[in-house]
């Protein structure tokens, strides 16, 4: 992946375990073991450990909540001083009562100032751009880059939030070495990623600066009790058929929730389930296979696991079943893909 490039594939539902392990040795650091921390999260803690294994993307959200809760600082005990919790909401309370998004960066600096955290946040202009800069203070150089990466990827959500418009930014950059888990950066950015640059920064053009604050902080403060669950946020409804596929992103080893049970987290009867799915022109057992193409072809992509755990970990119980399967998705083999 060049040192400039933008995933084509911003809408995947896996992602690799890497930013959850790192979050789990964040966790140890503070006093959580590991063993505590992956039964917090539903994992076990040979998925956590093996830079092979992919998972569903909302485990990093769930990740940072559980070390948020044991910690109580919405920098997760990384940072050598605690930004205290409800300081991102006191962040968007802040702005949101502001006319325009230069008042309300503004706004959003003076409350960082007045935490005394150790986010290090700082804005400057040039001709055309906007540079929102973040230099956290972290107690380990290994949790550097994750910390960085959580504090652009909230600045540029919350951004997005209160003009309800999703932000385009021109580049994100960020300390450092461009790390393995380059390809998770999907789940967090669209745009141009830089590493080995001199500082933390996301940047965005100036005439974004004009637009009027629409956000009612009544109705998305509730994200803010988990800060990075805004990385879940879009001004754009979440359909029903992203909300099946999410569930069954996050299913274990694919073990899919029957028709009943899907319908029941979706609070709706299975009826109305498959009525809504059929307006949609897709039906439940379409969209699970489309979930088993995604995460087999994710593996084969991103990882070197050998054919028969794919197969298993995509919810095949044999391995001629995931062949037949993966040839109608492809065209092809797996052992022919992945050569």
């Amino acid at each position: 992946m060049s040192e400039e490039s933008v995933s084509d594939a911003t809408d995947e539902l896996f992602t690799s375990n890497r930013y959850v392990h790192t979050l789990c040795l964040i966790g140890e650091s503070s006093g959580l073991s590991k063993e505590e921390f992956a039964k917090k999260i539903g994992l076990s803690l040979s998925s956590i450990e093996d830079p092979q294994v992919i998972i569903a993307k909302r485990y990093i959200v769930k990740a940072y909540k559980i070390i948020l809760e044991f910690t109580d600082d919405e920098l997760l005990g990384a940072g050598d001083k605690i930004l205290p919790r409800g300081s991102v909401d006191l962040m968007v309370k802040s702005a949101s009562t502001e006319l325009t998004l230069t008042q309300a960066l503004d706004a959003i600096e003076q409350v960082i100032n007045i935490s005394q955290s150790s986010v290090g946040s700082s804005v400057h202009c040039d001709e055309k751009n906007v540079h929102w800069q973040f230099s956290p203070a972290v107690k380990e150089s290994q949790f550097e880059l994750l910390i960085n990466t959580l504090c652009a990827c909230m600045a540029h959500k919350i951004l997005s939030l209160l003009i309800t418009n999703d932000l385009n930014l021109e580049y994100a950059s960020f300390c450092g070495d461009e790390p393995l888990n380059i390809s998770d950066y999907q789940f967090l950015f669209s745009c141009p990623i830089r590493f080995n640059q001199e500082c933390c920064e996301i940047v965005f053009s100036k005439e974004w600066l004009k637009q009027p604050i629409r956000c009612n902080y009544q109705e998305v403060k509730h994200y803010f009790d988990v800060p990075l669950s805004v990385t879940g946020y879009s001004h754009k409804d979440m359909g029903i058929v992203k909300q099946v596929k999410d569930i069954f992103a996050a299913s274990p080893y694919a073990h899919f929730p029957e028709q009943l049970e899907l319908a029941n987290q979706l609070g709706m009867s299975v009826r109305t389930m498959q009525r809504k799915l059929d307006i949609e022109n897709t039906s439940y057992m379409q969209l699970k296979d489309d979930v088993r193409k995604r995460k087999a072809l994710f593996y084969f992509e991103h990882t070197e696991k050998h054919i028969n755990e794919i197969s298993e970990r995509c919810g095949f119980s044999e391995i001629a079943s995931f062949t037949r399967a993966f040839t109608r998705w492809t065209g092809t083999t797996p052992s022919k893909y992945k050569k």
